[in-house]
């Protein structure tokens, strides 16, 4: 409940945020308070725990920044950067500084859940087993893991901060360009060089660990661009948004199976597009 009235909070100060930047006559000035808010995160991380109030509040703050020359891309890349910046710098000065592992404290966590579950002993051992042995990777990962909550951010971000600038007519339903994402065309050899990598180059660890984590972090944002596509398409045929939100449900609802399936043909559209273009197409 506690962490649900922080979301809430957090999102209503987002909002307010967002239309103050959104108002400053002086771009230095909207600047100026995305770096004093992106301190202020870092400062206060170091005493208490992460704050995603703050995440959420500096997010806003770049989308009021973005928002008179908008564009979905411009902001996501903007935001998603600047967010995961600041949870690398944390995550690092923590561990380094003070000697607290993220990676360990979520292990606690996770182990307190499996002991807490009504499972059977030997299934608890087996998943306390299998959470030891997963522990090296997800240490490795944890630059993803940190991409990959700063995307979900920014999106969750969009999503209500867009609907009040519509509501008072700072932006207009039309400028909703999330069907236009589209990374610069360049990027798909790097993903491909990145898995090259993780499949050739095992014997070294820190360059395996690097390209494992640019390539998830591509994976994620093929895959958005793989549903911009899918939203082009629906804009482009006027198909009603209802169906979207059917396939989507009945996605959920068919397990995860499906639904990796269905991120896996997204991120496969979002790839192709490099060489076929559906928009032009369409």
């Amino acid at each position: 409940m506690e962490l649900i009235v922080h979301l809430i909070a957090g999102i209503a100060l987002c909002v307010i945020t967002a239309i103050v930047v959104y108002k400053l006559q002086y771009k230095a000035l909207a600047i100026a308070l995305v770096m004093v808010l992106s301190a202020l995160f870092l400062g206060l991380s170091y005493f208490y725990n992460e704050m995603i109030g703050l995440e959420l509040i500096i997010t806003g703050a770049v989308f009021g920044y973005v928002a008179k020359r908008f564009s979905f891309q411009r902001y996501f890349i903007t935001s998603v950067t600047i967010v995961w910046l600041l949870l690398l710098i944390i995550h690092y000065m923590l561990y380094f500084v003070k000697g607290i592992d993220a990676v360990s404290g979520n292990q606690k966590i996770i182990e307190e859940i499996i002991n807490a579950s009504s499972v059977p002993v030997t299934e608890k051992q087996v998943l306390s087993q299998q959470l030891k042995d997963f522990l090296p990777l997800m240490r490795v990962l944890m630059p993803f893991s940190y991409f990959f909550s700063s995307a979900a951010i920014s999106i969750l971000v969009y999503a209500f901060v867009f609907a009040f600038f519509v509501r008072f007519k700072f932006l207009q339903t039309e400028d909703n360009t999330i069907s236009l994402f589209r990374v610069n065309e360049w990027v798909v050899f790097l993903l491909i060089a990145s898995w090259l990598v993780v499949l050739l180059g095992k014997e070294l660890q820190t360059v395996w660990a690097i390209a494992l984590n640019i390539g998830l972090v591509l994976c994620v944002v093929y895959t958005i661009q793989g549903i911009s596509v899918i939203l082009f398409l629906f804009e482009k045929k006027q198909w009603p948004k209802l169906y979207g939100f059917l396939i989507l449900f009945v996605t959920i609802l068919l397990g995860f199976q499906v639904m990796f399936f269905v991120i896996t043909m997204l991120m496969g559209i979002g790839i192709i597009d490099f060489w076929m273009n559906f928009r032009k197409i369409a």
